[in-house]
């Protein structure tokens, strides 16, 4: 994948999320917001649908201030 902001989502760590999800590995596939489900590993979207995704990318942090 050649954006670097994404890695493969076997590097993720056990129960991260939020975070950015891509199922596919063009930079046209959707991306949507999920997280891993820490007890089962099993992966969810911001809906609780499981999902399969192969990319992963942290969101960034948002403090809400204006610049």
């Amino acid at each position: 994948m050649p954006d670097t902001n994404w890695k493969p989502i076997k590097e993720a760590a056990r129960g991260i999320g939020p975070m950015l999800l891509r199922v596919g590995s063009s930079t046209d596939d959707p991306f949507f917001v999920g997280y891993q489900d820490p007890d089962s590993g099993r992966w969810f979207d911001q809906e609780n649908r499981e999902v399969t995704p192969q990319w992963f990318c942290l969101v960034p942090a948002f403090d809400g201030a204006a610049s």
